[in-house]
């Protein structure tokens, strides 16, 4: 199948008026001027931009037996409506995805189910036998909860096996030493940031901290930056809102103060904090307003419009926005993705940057239809999602389609262009 797509493309040489043709999934030329072939659609206009696929490299599909909360379809449907071409799924899921029999049923379960491409984590076992070779070739890395996983030697082993399979560390760095009276201060956040990065330094891993809340945390992280392959992500929560005190923001870590937004929005704008991620979180409404609910929101369709009214109001740069969301998370995974250019996925997204309307949460693909933006006037929309040459989310329609583990991307790229 082949597949030409015409309007303003945002190349890593800017913005050019062209053309990407895309062959068997794959961008095969980008031009100005190409002879169409195969099917044909044409985003011309003067708000409109064709951006390389977005990637979010945290998100919690559930499923399993969490699956009223979401699954792995409607969490899909909603990365697809939110302009997300690949989604990595988290595995703290019941059951956790730290054996390798749990971790094949998940990556079928997807694949019956998914309809954007999907990688999956896997969670540091209870049996160092259950590191296997079959788990690198299945997973782009792997997930550490300081909370839960201690230092017992099966960690160790974890993450001498995560250096030598070159997986990627994803890592919830608060320590919860820190934690007094159900409070979850900045300083937990730091201290579980140096923890990991001494333990990267010892042991040679790739560190990622992802959802970096506060100016503390990411003072750390620049005191390690030139010592350890270190990167991390953080949230458009974290730099939009405050500290409020009520059951639908309780996300983990919370949300902080003025001065941790802004030194967030600093800091991705340096290029500190390489990517920003949705956290998608999705429960129950009902479990949320609960006084001990769980943390978390849905996040997958309200991402891209939140960051493109930042970048509306001269918050962030649009070549911001995709290195966060397409280059960086496609290098840190090591996947042929987030470019436009000869050789990458052919995986699109094609927003209006002038359209403007108000976040209403009944209208989400996700089971969870709330969110702490509700009500919120954005500008920026989504118009098209392509994955592999094929639109997934087109003229506000998600189309049926099966996703496939992006892990695979690395093989088939090099034979597609061999």
């Amino acid at each position: 199948m082949t597949l030409t797509v015409k309007g303003r493309l945002f190349t890593p040489h800017g913005l050019m008026e062209g053309c990407v043709r895309i062959s068997e999934g794959w961008i095969e030329e980008v031009g100005r001027e190409l002879r169409p072939e195969g099917e044909m659609l044409d985003f011309g206009g003067k708000n409109r931009v064709i951006l390389p696929g977005l990637i979010d490299m945290h998100v919690h599909l559930r499923d399993f037996r969490l699956a009223y909360k979401e699954d792995f379809r409607t969490g899909t449907r909603a990365a697809a409506k939110g302009g997300y071409t690949v989604v990595v799924d988290m595995p703290n899921t019941l059951p956790k995805v730290n054996t390798l029999s749990v971790l094949r049923r998940r990556e079928e379960l997807a694949k019956r189910r998914a309809v954007v491409d999907f990688g999956l984590y896997f969670g540091v076992p209870d049996r160092k036998e259950e590191l296997r070779k079959e788990v690198a070739k299945k997973c782009l890395g792997l997930k550490v909860y300081l909370p839960e996983e201690g230092e017992g030697e099966v960690l160790w082993e974890a993450l001498r096996f995560a250096a030598r399979e070159d997986l990627l560390v994803v890592v919830h760095a608060e320590d919860p030493s820190f934690f007094r009276g159900g409070e979850r201060p900045p300083e937990a956040e730091a201290a579980g940031i140096r923890r990991m990065a001494g333990w990267s330094l010892k042991e040679g891993f790739r560190l990622h901290i992802t959802h970096l809340s506060s100016r503390l945390g990411l003072e750390e992280l620049n005191r390690w930056k030139e010592r350890i392959r270190l990167s991390a992500d953080t949230c458009p929560h974290y730099l939009l809102l405050t500290y409020r005190g009520d059951p639908l923001t309780r996300v983990f870590p919370p949300l902080r103060q003025a001065w941790d937004r802004k030194a967030l929005l600093a800091g991705v704008r340096e290029g500190k904090v390489e990517a920003i991620t949705s956290d998608h979180a999705p429960h129950r409404l009902e479990e949320k307003m609960e006084p001990d609910g769980p943390g978390g929101f849905p996040g997958l369709e309200t991402e891209l419009p939140l960051l493109l009214t930042m970048v509306k109001k001269g918050r962030l740069s649009l070549g911001e926005v995709v290195r966060a969301c397409s280059q960086a998370p496609a290098s840190l995974l090591g996947l042929p993705a987030g470019r436009i250019e000869r050789g990458c996925v052919g995986n699109l997204t094609v927003v209006d940057l002038g359209e403007s309307y108000r976040i209403d949460p009944s209208e989400f693909e996700s089971k969870a239809k709330y969110s702490p933006f509700q009500g919120m006037r954005v500008t920026g929309k989504v118009l098209c999602t392509i994955v592999r040459g094929q639109p997934v989310f087109l003229e506000g329609t998600v189309e049926e389609r099966r996703g496939t583990n992006a892990r695979s991307y690395r093989e088939a790229g090099q034979a597609a262009f061999a």
